[in-house]
């Protein structure tokens, strides 16, 4: 124990020397809250898995010192040319930190959860569409629900970049649908005489982020949240029976999370023709932010206060296995599948 402390304190004072190396500005506004964060991802991975743990922290630690500290500089620069005091870190480009997990649970067969991230190499793609992450939940048992949400991640990838207008939410929003086309397509296809009835569909959550927008689509009960230090904000509209009752007024959030009926659905991708997408913006992600995306498996099962707890103290890979792993603890009834992406 002793060691540990020796080696997180000297740990703490080499990173304290790294922040000599960013321009004093930047150091008085940003540099207590940077110490503190090491401290806390220091301790943490030295509880977590001891002394070996510190070196690929330290790993990234150093790549994002590079890259920040040049950039920093060069903003240094870019004023004293431009005279522009204004410009500041606030207008560079959004950075996103990516981790993608999926798991089967521990009581159903199959997993039939789907999930996709796209950022696309193709700077000027990027610029223009931005990147898109989509998690999907099928349904119909492991022949059928299998094949819609692999459907609906690839079909709305494919179909939303595909559509060169600047429009993100109209662009964002006919892809869904698109998918939604193809995937009740394919349901009707398998009717036959012994299968009269296939139950294809699947539920979809679709973020956008391009710059600090963020524009999200969802049909069912697959969710988006937005996560920091003050709070958890969900992001999209959860389309289960338990969940309109309680916007209605008529059952608490308690009795939803017990309720016999908090798996029944008001609306997929799949089993009609067309469908109602629900969508929104939001305007104001801020480095430090992290925008989680997953199914049932994982919102049903965990409190926003125990995602909050894990995406604050831990990089997105590591949340992830911990999210999975926690709500596996707390029964695993469904598959389980999140995206967790880091700003900043």
């Amino acid at each position: 124990m002793a060691s540990f402390h020796w080696m997180q304190s000297w740990s703490e004072r080499l990173y304290q020397w790294l922040l000599l190396a960013y321009p004093s500005e930047f150091r008085r506004e940003f540099g207590q809250e940077m110490a503190q964060t090491f401290h806390d991802y220091c301790r943490e991975e030295l509880r977590a898995g001891g002394i070996p743990r510190l070196l690929p922290l330290w790993g990234t630690v150093f790549y994002d010192f590079m890259k920040s500290v040049s950039i920093e500089h060069l903003l240094n620069v870019k004023n004293m040319f431009l005279h522009d005091k204004e410009y500041s870190m606030l207008n560079a480009p959004l950075q996103l930190q990516v981790a993608q997990l999926t798991d089967i649970g521990r009581k159903r067969p199959s997993n039939e959860d789907n999930l996709i991230a796209v950022l696309p190499e193709d700077h000027s793609i990027l610029d223009q569409k931005g990147a898109l992450f989509v998690v999907a939940d099928g349904m119909g048992g492991h022949s059928y629900g299998e094949v819609a949400s692999q459907m609906a991640v690839n079909q709305i990838r494919e179909a939303y970049y595909q559509d060169t207008s600047s429009d993100i939410p109209t662009a964002l929003t006919n892809a869904i649908k698109q998918a939604n086309a193809a995937i009740y397509q394919e349901s009707q296809s398998k009717l036959s005489g012994e299968n009269k009835n296939p139950s294809m569909g699947t539920t979809c959550v679709a973020v956008v982020v391009k710059d600090r927008t963020l524009y999200i689509a969802n049909v069912g009960d697959s969710l988006a949240y937005l996560i920091n230090d003050q709070e958890v904000r969900q992001l999209a509209e959860d389309h289960s029976w338990v969940a309109e009752q309680v916007r209605q007024g008529l059952m608490s959030k308690e009795d939803a999370r017990t309720s016999e009926k908090r798996n029944v659905i008001t609306r997929c991708l799949g089993t009609s023709a067309d469908v109602e997408v629900y969508l929104t913006t939001n305007t104001d992600a801020q480095s430090g932010d992290t925008l989680v995306l997953c199914t049932d498996g994982l919102h049903g099962q965990i409190s926003e206060a125990e995602m909050r707890e894990i995406v604050t103290h831990y990089p997105p890979e590591e949340s992830a296995k911990l999210l999975i792993e926690r709500a596996n603890e707390n029964g695993g009834p469904d598959n389980i599948t999140a995206i967790v992406v880091k700003i900043s």
